[in-house]
C-alpha cells in the first residue's frame, strides 16, 4: 500500500500529472479543429519520434535523419491530402514505406552500420505505425482512435500500479528490470475492464442494443493489451541496447514522445487492418 501511495508524492511524480494534463489539453484543442488539427497533431508527434529513433543510434545526427524527416513526413502528409483530394488506394501508401525501408537498409549496410537493420526501421516502426493511427481515425471514427488509447494507457497505467503494489517474479529482467507477471496481468485486466466499458458504452450511445460483440471485443482487448506490451518491451530493449534511459527529454517527467507512444505504435496497426479487412465499421463485427 505504501509503493501505491508514493505515486502521488515527490516533485517527479507531480510533474508527470501536471504534464499528462497539459498534453491533453494540446490533444483537446487539436481535435477541436478536426480533420487538419488531428492529421497536424499526429504529423508533429511523428516527426519528434522520428527525432528521438535517429537519436537512440546517432546523438550526432546528419543526412539519414533529414531524409527520414522528409520522406516520412512526406508520405504521411499525402496519406492525409488523399483522404479529401485523391482517394488512391491506401496500401499504395504502405507499398512507399516499404520500399523507404529497403532503401534505408541498403543504404545502411553500404555505410557498414552496426545496427543496419534496426536503424532502417523507421518508416516501418514509426511511419506504418502513425499512419495507421491516422488510418483508424480517417477511414473509421474517433472511436477507433480513443478505443486504441484506452488499451495502452489502462495498460500501462495498469500494469504499474499493481505491479509495484504486488511485485514478484520479474517478466522480462535483461530488458526492463521493473516489469513484472503480476503487472503485466493486471494491464491485461485494466485495458479488459476499461475497453470492454467504453464500447458498451458507445454501443449504449449508438442505441445499440445488440450487445453479442462485446464479448468478441473483449478478447480482441485481451490480444491487443499484450501487443501493447510487447511494443513496451521493444522500444525498452532499443534503449537498453544503445544504454539510454529515455528516447528524449521533451515530455517533461515523462521521457521522450517514443517513451509515449510506443507501445500505440503497435497496437494501431493491428486496429487499422480489423477496419480494413471487415469493411463494416468500428465495433460492428
Amino acid at each position: 500500500m505504501e509503493k501505491f501511495k508514493n505515486f502521488f508524492v515527490g516533485t517527479n511524480k507531480r510533474l508527470r500529472i501536471t504534464t499528462a494534463f497539459f498534453m491533453l489539453a494540446i490533444a483537446y484543442f487539436c481535435f477541436s479543429f478536426g480533420f487538419w488539427g488531428v492529421c497536424g497533431l499526429a504529423l508533429t508527434i511523428a516527426l519528434a519520434m522520428i527525432y528521438e529513433f535517429n537519436r537512440l543510434f546517432n546523438p550526432k545526427l546528419g543526412l539519414k535523419f533529414a531524409w527520414d524527416c522528409i520522406s516520412i513526413i512526406g508520405i504521411l502528409s499525402l496519406f492525409c491530402a488523399n483522404r479529401i483530394i485523391w482517394n488512391v488506394p491506401n496500401y499504395y501508401f504502405s507499398f512507399a514505406l516499404v520500399g523507404l525501408f529497403c532503401s534505408s537498409m541498403l543504404a545502411n549496410i553500404a555505410s557498414e552500420r552496426k545496427h543496419w537493420v534496426l536503424e532502417s526501421l523507421t518508416p516501418i516502426y514509426i511511419g506504418f505505425g502513425v499512419m495507421s493511427i491516422l488510418y483508424a481515425y480517417l477511414y473509421s471514427s474517433i472511436v477507433a482512435l480513443i478505443y486504441i488509447f484506452i488499451i495502452t494507457i489502462a495498460t500501462d497505467s495498469g500494469a504499474f500500479f499493481i505491479g509495484s503494489t504486488l511485485g514478484g517474479p520479474k517478466l522480462c529482467p535483461k530488458i526492463s528490470p521493473k516489469k513484472t507477471w503480476s503487472g503485466s496481468l493486471g494491464g491485461i485486466l485494466c485495458a479488459f475492464a476499461f475497453a470492454t466499458s467504453f464500447i458498451i458504452a458507445v454501443l449504449w450511445n449508438m442505441s445499440i442494443d445488440n450487445f453479442n460483440n462485446v464479448s468478441l471485443w473483449g478478447a480482441i482487448s485481451i490480444v491487443l493489451s499484450i501487443i501493447s506490451q510487447i511494443g513496451d518491451l521493444f522500444e525498452s530493449w532499443l534503449k537498453r541496447l544503445n544504454d539510454i534511459k529515455d528516447s528524449s527529454n521533451l515530455i517533461p517527467g515523462h521521457g521522450g514522445f517514443l517513451d509515449r507512444f510506443d507501445s500505440a505504435l503497435f497496437v494501431a496497426p493491428v486496429i487499422a487492418l480489423i477496419i480494413a479487412f471487415t469493411k463494416v465499421g468500428f465495433l460492428m463485427l
